[in-house]
């Protein structure tokens, strides 16, 4: 049991060794975790979904959501709000999508 170090522990014995050490795994992954987010993860966690109420049942294939699912547990981002996100950023960078959109509306027969 006293051979057992805590994740803690080990950051703080790190800190006193030599620069050349070692790098474990945990302590690779916890300085990993403290960079600083990207700027595309800043926008997604500041985009707002508060006031969203329409719902989108949506299918993906396994991968994309397996990494969903690692991003949510990496980030904490729920996968609603990078969808959302996501398909919010998609129309702005094409606006060519919405111009199919209007064409369809101006040719629909009430």
């Amino acid at each position: 049991m006293s051979e057992m170090k805590s994740l803690a522990d080990k950051l703080r014995s790190s800190i006193t060794e030599p620069a050349n050490a070692p790098v474990t795994k945990e302590l690779a992954i916890a300085k990993a975790q403290k960079q600083p987010d990207p700027d595309i993860l800043t926008q997604i966690k500041a985009y707002d979904t508060k006031d969203h109420k329409s719902m989108v049942h949506a299918r993906f294939d396994a991968k994309t959501a397996q990494m969903l699912n690692h991003f949510k547990m990496a980030t904490g981002v729920e996968n609603t709000k990078i969808a959302a996100f996501a398909i919010k950023f998609l129309f702005q960078q094409h606006p060519e999508l919405k111009t199919i959109v209007k064409t369809y509306i101006q040719n629909l027969e009430l």
